[in-house]
């Protein structure tokens, strides 16, 4: 757990570097933004250990993978469910984007934190101690990461929201990859380190 909330933090600095590249910086908000992070790395690890019986390189990725999968789901259902109330241009002058556009997205988040404890939990092992990790890791994520996803459908569609999608997109993907990657690449330095002393 001590290595999710290391890489979590680091994934979430390689993310405000992306995010500074690609989209807007976002230097001013890092502190909470890294707190988050290694908060969710915690409980992406305590989710697993809890829901995985016997741990391996593809069952950590399967997982990862699967929480990515769910929030990019939570993206596309959105567009499907929600509709556009906001335009691209009055979000970007709006003193406060996320008050106005998190409101009419709740339902869709909370039916997408169910959704999404449920899944993994059958995928996963149905084991029942799991259910209370899984669905507090399910809330930080569609809460923390997820947020950006669930609001698609609330903005009119068009060229440019549709690169935005696939940045979002993107990025989940990036974040997923990223902290699994790098939990397993270090926890496999931690165990030969350990094996030569």
């Amino acid at each position: 757990m001590t290595l999710g909330a290391l890489v979590g933090a680091l994934t979430v600095l390689g993310f405000a570097v992306v995010h500074d590249l690609l989209i807007v910086d976002i230097w001013f908000s890092i502190r909470p933004m890294v707190i988050a992070g290694a908060v969710c790395g915690v409980c992406i690890v305590w989710s697993y250990n809890k829901a995985v019986a016997d741990h391996s390189t593809r069952r950590w990725f399967g997982y990862n993978g699967s929480c990515a999968v769910l929030l990019v789901a939570l993206g596309a259902v959105s567009f499907a469910v929600l509709d556009p109330q906001f335009t691209m241009a009055e979000l970007l002058v709006s003193d406060d984007a996320l008050a106005e556009v998190i409101p009419p997205a709740l339902p869709l988040m909370i039916v997408a934190t169910v959704v999404g404890t449920f899944a993994l939990w059958v995928l996963f092992g149905r084991n029942r101690a799991a259910l209370i990790p899984i669905l507090v890791t399910q809330v930080l994520l569609v809460f923390l990461v997820g947020h950006n996803l669930a609001i698609l459908g609330l903005v009119g569609m068009s060229s440019a929201l549709l690169y935005i999608v696939g940045e979002f997109v993107g990025l989940t993907v990036f974040l997923a990859a990223g902290f699994a990657a790098g939990v397993r690449l270090l926890a496999s330095v931690r165990s030969r380190a350990a094996t030569s002393v």
